[in-house]
């Protein structure tokens, strides 16, 4: 074969071969240039509870009357007849130490639930009546139900919602 024919055919193949290079170049480019997933949205991850009160109930309590018949206000000191405590209970769904539930519900509804409520024989509690009145009273312990719904927020921003209850304790007197 002539050597004409070989160089031609030389030539071929490095051009073929620089177009090939060309258009995988390009190709690199464009892929370095476009994102082919979109860039994840970040979220601090953090909880909110919902807390909704479903109800009150004594767990122990002294109770009784006071009756004034005089024309001013009495005043009159009881104590406990007995020792009892009961601590605040939480679920586990509510993600939440019971000392944190505590607070959060006293802050969001203005109440004085504890982590633990008790009274003993010794604990007094006063109460009063006005001129020409009857008082009945109750001094012990509350327990004030609620249920809560936990919205957990993660760090790609997506929720999960989970439901737990709690049974808060509070020291609690009524009279009327």
């Amino acid at each position: 074969m002539p050597e004409e024919f070989v160089l031609p055919k030389k030539k071929t193949a490095v051009i073929a071969g620089v177009l090939a290079l060309t258009c995988l170049s390009a190709g690199n480019a464009v892929a370095a240039t476009v994102d082919p997933s979109p860039q994840s949205e970040y979220c601090q991850p953090h909880d909110q509870r919902i807390y909704t009160a479903t109800g009150t109930s004594w767990f122990s309590y002294d109770s009784g009357t006071l009756k004034n018949t005089s024309g001013g206000t009495i005043s009159k000191t009881f104590t406990h007849s007995a020792t009892k405590s009961k601590s605040t209970d939480v679920s586990a769904e509510v993600g939440l130490t019971v000392s944190g539930v505590v607070a959060e519900l006293n802050a969001k509804f203005g109440v004085s639930t504890s982590v633990t409520a008790s009274y003993t024989t010794s604990t007094a509690f006063t109460v009063t009546a006005p001129a020409h009145k009857t008082v009945t009273y109750k001094d012990g312990i509350l327990q004030r139900s609620y249920s809560v719904k936990r919205v957990h927020t993660y760090s790609n921003c997506r929720t999960s919602a989970t439901y737990g209850r709690v049974l808060a304790m509070e020291n609690y007197s009524e009279a009327h």
